[in-house]
C-alpha cells in the first residue's frame, strides 16, 4: 500500500530507542523508496538540542539513497517557549490560567531548521495546554492547534490528526479509550472544522498523515478506525494529500503494509494516493553547535 514512510523516531529521541543502522537495514528488506527521521523536537532547552544534534550525526552517519533528516514539532505555548528561552528549563513554569486561548509556538525558528539542514518537518498537537477537560472546550482546542500547524510555514505534515494524549479520566484500565473526547463518536467534531483544515493544508500545501496507529489497532473502538480512515479519505478528496507515517519508536521496524492496505483499502485508498512531502534544501552548519 505505501512505499514510503515520513514518521519515525531514532535512538536519539529522548522517547525512542530505534538505531538508525537497523532502520536503513529494514527499510531495504521491506522496499521502502523514501524514509525519514523524525526526533521529537519539544522545547527549546539544552536537552532537545543534544537531541538534535545527535539526530542529524546519526542521518550524516548513515546516509542512504531515500533517506532523510527531519524532525518533529510538537505546539507549546509561547509563555512556554520565552520561558525555556530565559531560563534554558521548564522547571518553575505554569501553563497561563483562565479561558483565554493561549498564543502557540514551536521550539525550532526557521533560522533554526537551516542551521541544523532539517530536510522536512511533521508537527503535531499532543496537549490540551490549559483547556479544562471538556469535551467541546478540547475538539475546539484541538482544531486550534491544527489550525496553527497548517497555516505556518514551517510545517511539511501535519502529524497524526486527532490523536490524544493520555488522560486517565476518559481511559479504561488498560488505557485504552472507548468515548471522550471523539473515540466513541468521531461524528462529534464539526464538519465545518475538516474543511476548514483541509482549505488550510491545500494553501499551504501541507500533508495530512495516516498514522499508524490511528489507522488500525486496538487502542480505539473497532468504528472509530471506520470513522477515522474515512475522514482521511474526505479530506484526501477535498485535494489534500497524504502521506504515511508509522511513528516507530522502537525495534524492530516491521512491516505494516499488509495491516496498512487492510484499513485504507476498505474506504478506497490505492497505493498512488501516498504523496510526499515537500524537500527542502537546507545547507545546514558544519559546527551545528556554534
Amino acid at each position: 500500500m505505501y512505499n514510503s514512510d515520513w514518521h519515525i523516531h531514532s535512538e536519539a529521541s529522548y522517547d525512542a530507542s530505534l538505531p538508525v543502522e537497523e532502520l536503513i537495514a529494514s527499510a531495504k528488506r521491506y522496499g521502502l523508496k523514501q524514509f525519514g527521521i523524525t526526533d521529537h523536537a519539544n522545547l527549546n532547552i539544552p536537552s532537545f538540542w543534544e537531541n538534535m544534534y545527535k539526530s542529524k550525526q546519526l542521518y550524516e552517519k548513515y546516509q542512504y539513497e531515500g533517506f532523510y533528516y527531519g524532525v518533529e514539532l510538537t505546539v507549546i505555548p509561547k509563555s512556554l517557549y520565552d520561558y525555556c528561552a530565559k531560563y534554558g528549563t521548564r522547571e518553575g513554569y505554569t501553563f497561563p490560567s483562565g479561558d483565554k486561548p493561549c498564543e502557540l509556538e514551536f521550539m525550532l525558528t526557521l533560522e533554526d531548521l537551516d542551521k541544523l539542514g532539517i530536510m522536512y518537518c511533521v508537527a503535531g498537537a499532543h496537549s490540551i495546554l490549559n483547556v479544562e477537560l471538556d469535551q467541546n472546550k478540547i475538539i475546539r482546542e484541538w482544531h486550534r492547534q491544527q489550525m496553527y500547524i497548517a497555516t505556518d510555514p514551517r510545517v511539511d505534515v501535519l502529524a497524526h490528526p486527532w490523536w490524544f494524549p493520555s488522560i486517565k479520566e476518559w481511559q479504561d484500565s488498560e488505557g485504552r479509550y472507548f468515548d471522550k473526547p471523539w473515540f466513541g463518536d468521531f461524528d462529534v467534531i464539526p464538519r465545518s472544522m475538516h474543511n476548514e483544515l483541509a482549505a488550510a493544508l491545500i494553501e499551504n500545501d501541507v500533508c495530512i498523515e495516516a498514522n499508524l496507529s490511528m489507522i488500525c489497532g486496538n487502542s480505539y473502538p473497532e468504528n472509530f478506525y471506520r470513522k477515522y480512515n474515512e475522514y482521511l479519505r474526505y479530506m484526501f478528496e477535498k485535494g489534500v494529500k497524504l502521506v504515511f507515517g508509522s511513528d516507530v519508536h522502537r525495534s524492530p521496524y516491521g512491516d505494516y503494509r499488509e495491516s496498512v492496505e487492510k484499513a485504507l483499502s476498505v474506504v478506497g485508498f490505492k497505493p498512488e494516493d501516498f504523496s510526499a512531502p515537500k524537500i527542502h534544501k537546507r545547507s545546514g552548519l558544519k559546527n551545528l553547535k556554534s
